[in-house]
């Protein structure tokens, strides 16, 4: 089994060990913190491998935060696209369905966006295409002028089905929880589907994950729950479903009536330490943002771990596309709040650094 799957992905695995190599380091990310100024940061940032890419794509100049956006989003759609494009076999249709996740993200931004109002601009920062072919969609859906316009414009007919099922809760809500909802369940099922073909070990690598995504993020929908005061009806309707112990803790949690209790329950799972980790933080803080940020650096710990020993399995593959869109999140965050004049300590809690 093991000669199979270094077959199967050793030629990914070389791919992504060489990108790999190139990601940020912890003190190129602490030298952008402490830029004196949105120019200082361009110019530390053109000294990483982003720097002939900002240079081909805007020769003109300094890019402005949104410009950079767009340069990012461009890169992660390029490296993205070279590496599935590549691929062959089960592993190739595995990468396609997992970049799957990218798209539900992106239309869930979009979805926000036209709900508030945003402006076409303002809507587009949040996405992130993976393809040429997905980052035009994706801009022609910025200008449906409404959710329900959108999803009748969305050209993916599963994703389409999803979301139409949820409309009418959607609209009496009037909350986009629901098609939020249905986009994360669509992605989970996708990815259960294509792994039935891969090794007991392959599945439970991924899902394994894929459902501690899903239970923190469960864990924070109802500790915000709880401070807007939202009904059970509307709480029900934001709970994401997935296996059968993500559909037990989700039940169990969401009756609790105090943020304290969601944390008691967590520490009767497999997440005790960090549920404990959690409780203090925002016993201290009240902050919710401080207890969002250390799940999404807790996620980035254990997409790492993917990563490391035994090299030849789908965990390379996640693991690598979850840490090259942290990167460009955190390159996003950094530069919007240096040019905004935020404080290094804000900025520092809007990244993850794995």
């Amino acid at each position: 089994m093991a000669t199979q799957a270094a077959r199967e992905y050793a030629f990914v695995n070389a791919r992504i060990r060489g990108i790999k190599s190139r990601f940020l380091t912890s003190g190129e990310y602490e030298r952008f913190l402490q830029s004196g100024s949105y120019e200082e940061f361009i110019k530390l940032l053109a000294n990483t491998h982003y720097g002939p890419i900002m240079e081909r794509e805007f020769p003109q100049g300094m890019p402005a935060p949104d410009e950079l956006a767009i340069i990012l989003s461009k890169d992660f759609a390029e490296v993205s696209y070279s590496i599935s494009r590549s691929l062959t076999g089960r592993v190739g249709e595995f990468t396609d369905v997992y970049m799957n996740m990218f798209l539900a993200e992106s239309l869930k931004s979009l979805i926000r966006g036209l709900h508030v109002g945003l402006d076409r601009e303002e809507i587009l920062r949040f996405s992130v295409p993976t393809s040429p072919e997905q980052a035009e969609v994706l801009s022609e859906l910025a200008d449906a002028g409404s959710v329900q316009k959108l999803i009748d414009a969305v050209p993916y007919r599963d994703v389409k089905v999803a979301l139409l099922t949820r409309l009418p809760m959607y609209e009496e809500l009037a909350s986009t929880a629901p098609l939020e909802v249905a986009l994360e369940e669509w992605f989970l099922r996708s990815v259960t589907e294509v792994l039935k073909g891969f090794s007991i070990a392959d599945r439970k690598r991924v899902e394994g994950l894929l459902e501690t995504r899903v239970d923190l993020r469960n864990v924070m929908t109802m500790l915000r729950a709880l401070v807007l005061g939202m009904d059970s009806r509307d709480i029900d309707m934001s709970l994401v479903r997935f296996t059968l112990k993500s559909k037990s803790l989700a039940e169990s949690i969401k009756t609790q009536t105090t943020w304290r209790d969601v944390f008691t329950r967590l520490e009767k799972t497999k997440y005790a330490q960090l549920a404990g980790r959690l409780a203090r933080l925002y016993e201290d803080t009240q902050d919710l943002a401080s207890v969002e940020l250390a799940i999404e650096d807790y996620l980035a710990q254990q997409v790492k771990l993917l990563m490391g020993a035994f090299p030849f399995h789908s965990g390379t593959v996640l693991g690598f596309f979850s840490l090259k869109f942290y990167e460009i999140r955190n390159i996003r965050s950094i530069a919007v709040g240096i040019e905004r004049g935020e404080s290094t300590d804000i900025i520092r809690r809007m990244i993850t650094i794995w």
